[in-house]
């Protein structure tokens, strides 16, 4: 099994180029497009923790109680964190891998609540609703696509993060 790894490592390093066409000017701009909309939607969230509960709620991921209040809380906050991390270029690799993570979850409740209501017999094209990114209310398919670009993003700058190195001298994972 050892020797299978280290072929398979090998193999991986070969194919590798030696730039991923990152650049550094390339994930800077990145890191900035990505911070931007993330503190755009921590800041319409933050001043609004019982109406963002509520929209939590619409989900019925985390009923009514303190697991509720404190995801209204601490989740634009968190938001808001990664993305003057990616701003700062500290902790990028942490911040990345939050954000990729964070659009993972948005797509599986979107998704979900999306099929909710297709159940009732609303056509996918039809499907309208405030998500709560903080973007107001929009067309499901829309959301879904804006999150896969987001995703995309994130896991993206991760992904050149982690094979090339940060050119942040000041990132601590």
């Amino acid at each position: 099994m050892k020797g299978l790894w280290t072929k398979v490592e090998s193999v991986f390093k070969q194919w590798r180029p030696k730039n991923f066409g990152c650049c550094n000017q390339g994930l800077l701009l990145l890191r900035f497009l990505l911070a931007a909309v993330f503190i755009y939607a921590a800041i319409q969230k933050i001043g609004k923790p019982l109406a963002f509960s509520d929209e939590i709620r619409m989900y019925g991921v985390v009923d009514y109680g303190p697991l509720l209040y404190l995801t209204a809380i601490i989740l634009p906050w968190l938001e808001l964190v990664c993305s003057l991390c990616l701003l700062t270029g500290m902790y990028l690799h942490g911040s990345a891998l939050i954000l990729t993570v964070l659009n993972a979850i948005f797509i599986m409740a979107i998704t979900k609540r999306t099929a909710e209501i297709m159940h009732a017999g609303t056509p996918l094209l039809q499907v309208y609703f405030d998500c709560g990114c903080g973007f107001g209310a929009a067309y499901a398919w829309k959301k879904l696509l804006e999150n896969a670009v987001l995703f995309l993003m994130a896991g993206g700058l991760l992904f050149c993060l982690l094979h090339r190195g940060s050119f942040s001298s000041t990132d601590n994972r």
